[in-house]
């Protein structure tokens, strides 16, 4: 049986808690054995929180990135690749700690139906912006008002977290690391530098530049299927490191692939705001030809159309599906240094 009794530190710095560990002994009775656990507290830049909330689990962590199309079960929120380390465990309610996804851009709907179908982490600790797992969340997050937290930590927070135990996000930003002899491995890793003892002030104007029509959208004068499509490219736009939106007259993105309810649920929200479908219970992985079409008919009717990804156009790159629908709503994309339409996703190798 294991118990960890575990507070939370107020500002910066490590406090003890207890882990109890008891099991039987040979010649009966019990054994019980205490351990000190300590907590390291430290606040993170809005720029380290790709999507901010709360959440707490026990820590799930590997060293080997994450490729979440084929290698996670969305309806049993359970790892099957079978060359990953943490193959057949389950990541319902916990702390994953990985460095990044490695795969297909169609992770982030992996993600979005195990948050749709209940089964997501309760937060995703990553050692990069990953654009492949933040679009899934962001969606989720802006469309369907279901949340996973997702932090970005330097190589030196990374290494902590893997070694804790239990990890916990508060509002605001502050993050709460809780395991054994952190204190001693926060001065060997960071030499006890690990993050702001105060929550760091948000710059008020990070440089993007909203067009007229931009804010307008923003502020609802189109919708809400509008409006939550432009709130996804515009975090999508700045993940990229895009300064401003240009205008899309029309939109190919590949990935009609139906990957579960989610993705469908999103489609119908964007389509038609008030006809959105009700949650339902277990993802269904299988593609059925009903829904599949109806996928597409959604898709097409948001202005996408089906592309090659064997022969992609080089003037209008293909985007993920999940962003292409909301650049479909919307008309804009995140631009390029040279001022074409790119893709909005920092893919991690």
């Amino acid at each position: 049986m294991f118990l960890a009794l575990s507070g939370v530190a107020d500002g910066y710095g490590p406090e003890c808690d207890t882990e109890v560990s008891a099991f039987d002994g040979a010649f009966g009775g019990s054994i019980v054995m205490t351990r000190r656990l300590e907590s390291l507290s430290f606040y993170l830049s809005a720029n380290e929180c790709l999507v901010e909330g709360e959440g707490s689990g026990v820590v799930m962590a590997s060293s080997t990135p994450l490729g979440l199309w084929g290698g996670v079960d969305p309806s049993r929120g359970e790892i099957i690749d079978p060359h990953h380390p943490l193959c057949g465990e389950s990541l319902v309610g916990r702390a994953l700690v990985v460095p990044h996804d490695q795969g297909s851009d169609i992770g982030g709907a992996v993600l979005l139906e195990a948050i749709y179908a209940g089964q997501a982490p309760a937060l995703i600790v990553l050692d990069r912006a990953d654009g492949i797992i933040a679009l899934g969340a962001i969606v989720a997050e802006e469309v369907l008002s279901l949340s996973v937290p997702i932090v970005v930590l330097d190589a030196a927070r990374f290494a902590l977290a893997q070694s804790a135990r239990l990890i916990t996000l508060h509002r605001g930003r502050q993050l709460v690391l809780s395991g054994p002899h952190l204190a001693g491995l926060a001065n060997v890793i960071a030499g006890g530098e690990l993050g702001h003892e105060q929550p760091p002030a948000t710059a008020a104007n990070d440089g993007f530049a909203l067009s007229p029509r931009d804010r307008r959208c923003l502020d609802g004068e189109n919708g809400p299927a509008a409006r939550a499509a432009m709130r996804v490219v515009l975090r999508m736009a700045r993940l990229q490191g895009a300064c401003e939106l240009v205008d899309v007259a029309r939109v190919a993105f590949d990935g009609y692939r139906y990957a579960g309810p989610a993705g469908l649920a999103v489609a119908e929200r964007l389509a038609g705001w008030e006809k959105a479908a009700d949650r339902p219970g277990p993802v269904d992985t299988v593609a059925t030809p009903e829904a599949s079409k109806r996928l597409l008919e959604l898709c097409q009717r948001l202005g996408g159309s089906p592309v090659s990804t064997a022969a992609p156009s080089a003037r209008h790159p293909p985007w993920p599906w999940l962003l292409g629908l909301c650049i479909a709503v919307t008309g804009r994309a995140p631009a390029l240094a040279d001022g074409r339409p790119g893709s909005g996703l920092p893919f991690s190798g």
